[in-house]
């Protein structure tokens, strides 16, 4: 029996073959690289499984070093792979998007030439999949969208430059377009609960979103010609029926040629699709 696993800053989430599920809250543990590491051995020997797939959110290298996790800097410069692999646990460990990509090709599209896959939550990352095989680059770090630059000396990123799409497209750039406009600091989901209720500053923000989500899907269709596009993560499941129209905007921004071929769906996974991919990933080793 095989799982994967989805770490984050908050809660790490388990997906077992069978279809069980677990969810660990981690939060207080997250910041303690001694108690985090020992907690993430814990939960990666549990049940004995037969592999792991472990997706986590950062720049992770083939071999499973994770160089840098803004969300998760306990985890900045940890050798995750080579340290579980000393503790008896076979397994697979990459970025968690790469990851979630592979999971809906895997498990929703296998059909699919090209797919490219864009989940937007606390961040913005990106998974390709072609022809069946996870694209992940020369060591690890391909499609991290969320840091292709859309405006020039833009707004900061929580990379630390400034311009790239991920400090609009994702829950704190969410949040700072709303309070631009109305002066309010308000979490994400109360922002979008508002625009649910037609409050004019929070629709004026879904649309201000919206357009920046436009811009880079665009540029990803013009560079990457993927012939499916799934998008999902937290923010934009909870944004779906505010983005009306999103699909066909973006078709009809896109060239003729690329555009002929595109389909967008919207992930089906939810909160466990990153660790629905680290279990796929899991089958090839």
């Amino acid at each position: 029996m095989r799982k994967g696993i989805d770490i984050g800053g908050t809660f790490i989430k388990v997906l077992w073959e069978d279809g069980r599920r677990q969810k660990v809250y981690v939060k207080d543990l997250s910041r303690n690289r001694e108690s985090f590491l020992r907690t993430i051995v814990e939960i990666s020997k549990e049940g004995s499984p037969e592999a792991v797939g472990v997706a986590v959110a950062g720049f992770t290298s083939l071999d499973g070093v994770i160089y840098k996790s803004p969300n998760i800097p306990a985890l900045d410069g940890v050798p995750l792979r080579e340290i579980l692999l000393s503790e008896g646990v076979k397994c697979v460990v990459g970025n968690d998007v790469s990851f979630g990509a592979y999971g809906e090709w895997y498990y929703e599209h296998r059909n699919s030439k090209c797919l490219l896959f864009v989940a937007i939550g606390t961040g913005l990352g990106a998974g390709l999949v072609i022809k069946g095989e996870p694209y992940l680059g020369a060591c690890g770090s391909a499609l991290e969208l969320g840091h292709h630059i859309i405006q020039k000396d833009g707004k900061l990123c929580s990379c630390g430059r400034r311009g790239c799409w991920e400090a609009y497209c994702s829950s704190y750039g969410f949040e700072r377009i709303y309070k631009n406009l109305s002066g309010e600091e308000l979490r994400d989901y109360q922002i979008v609960q508002k625009a649910k209720e037609g409050d004019r500053n929070a629709l004026m923000a879904v649309e201000e979103f919206k357009n920046y989500l436009i811009t880079g899907l665009m540029n990803a269709v013009h560079i990457l010609n993927p012939d499916t596009l799934v998008l999902g993560g937290g923010l934009l499941d909870s944004m779906r029926t505010l983005l009306e129209g999103l699909e066909d905007s973006l078709i009809s921004s896109v060239e003729r040629l690329p555009a002929s071929c595109l389909s967008v769906f919207w992930s089906s996974c939810e909160e466990f699709c990153m660790a629905r991919g680290a279990l796929a990933m899991s089958f090839g080793i």
